[in-house]
């Protein structure tokens, strides 16, 4: 248990403290993402974009399989706003 509250915290999203425990940090209505989390981020995504092409999937799948990703997340209704105006849905 300690050692996923830990990654939680390496990543930003947990803050830990003696008296008050453990307090969410960050959600999807917590505004842009640290740049220096984003930029890995995108280094991530890339390799898992490059292994599903290297398998041979097609583009239209691979969009479609994040389409349907994205769908089960909640997003905060500005979020949600933004993403349809672009043509997707969360």
């Amino acid at each position: 248990m300690n050692k996923g509250y830990d990654l939680l915290r390496q990543e930003g999203l947990l803050r830990l403290g003696r008296k008050s425990g453990a307090v969410v940090r960050r959600d999807a209505s917590s505004g842009p993402p640290d740049p220096a989390w984003a930029q890995d981020w995108t280094g991530r995504l890339q390799t898992l974009l490059a292994e599903a092409a290297a398998q041979g999937m097609p583009a239209t799948d691979i969009v479609r399989e994040c389409q349907a990703a994205l769908a089960d997340f909640a997003f905060p209704a500005a979020v949600a706003e933004v993403w349809n105006r672009g043509g997707g849905s969360p």
